[in-house]
């Protein structure tokens, strides 16, 4: 065997259904391996704690590389959801502090199974070997972390040109004692969609009003509706979308910390 040891666990899956790849996938940390479960694509593994990589191949599909976290001997390591997908391409962008307009350095940037590290000085990042189905039905959905900043997630939904998605600036707001708590926001509603829940409800933001394309887009992750928003002042256009049902909201912010609430919003 070998000396130290932590147990890796976690699931692949495929990011172009959020389903279990069919026939199973391998992963591979060093010299030990194990095949993922068919109904869930989970595996356990023990590895060294000197592991530093892992990889995924599944039939078909192209090899993924994944960044292990430090290990250390003893400890159980959920690794989550591990995504492959038909492409491996680079995702970029740059984390931004939302009130000075300021590069944020050495923000996690995680998306998909992969993790990279703003850079100290520019706050740009680039996500390398991440999965990626053209025809996929999902929102690939990510997350900036940051001491002393507020989490922030982010869509990666651009074009990818030249094997490269850059999803531009994701901005991050300071933790202050004006922050709400649990779920901060300074633009909240509920969303209520006829014959159905709210959950997986798509709400693209176009700042100004007129834009052609959307600023960004989130996903609404309660099946009740209720959302909230961290919005800068300015003048936005919200439109919320779920399957053939759409409503939409124009909103004036005028502070972050005074909230705007737009009530019910019903998609018809």
């Amino acid at each position: 065997m070998f000396g130290p040891s932590a147990l890796l666990q976690g699931r692949v899956v495929l990011v172009g259904t959020g389903q279990p790849p069919n026939p199973e996938a391998t992963v591979i940390v060093g010299a030990q391996s194990v095949r993922t479960s068919a109904q869930e694509g989970a595996f356990q593994l023990r590895v060294p704690i000197d592991a530093t990589r892992l990889i995924v191949r599944t039939p078909g599909l192209p090899e993924f590389t994944f960044t292990l976290p430090p290990l250390q001997a003893g400890q159980t390591v959920d690794l989550g959801d591990l995504y492959v997908g038909s492409q491996a391409i680079a995702v970029q962008g740059r984390v931004v502090d939302a009130l000075t307009q300021e590069p944020v350095g050495e923000a996690t940037v995680t998306l998909l199974g992969q993790r990279a590290t703003s850079n100290a000085t520019t706050g740009r990042f680039t996500l390398n070997g991440v999965a990626y189905d053209p025809e996929g039905v999902l929102d690939p959905e990510g997350e900036v972390r940051k001491d002393g900043y507020i989490p922030r997630r982010f869509l990666a939904d651009q074009p990818v040109i030249d094997g490269v998605m850059d999803i531009g600036d994701i901005l991050v707001l300071t933790q202050t004692d004006d922050n709400p708590p649990v779920q901060p926001g300074n633009v909240r509603g509920v969303i209520q969609v006829s014959f159905g829940d709210a959950l997986g409800t798509r709400i693209d933001i176009y700042s100004p009003p007129d834009a052609l394309t959307a600023s960004e887009s989130i996903i609404v992750a309660r099946a009740d509706g209720a959302f909230q928003l961290w919005l800068l002042p300015g003048q936005y256009r919200l439109v919320f979308t779920k399957d053939q049902r759409t409503a939409e909201r124009t909103v004036t912010v005028s502070s972050l910390t005074v909230p705007i609430d737009l009530g019910t919003v019903a998609l018809r």
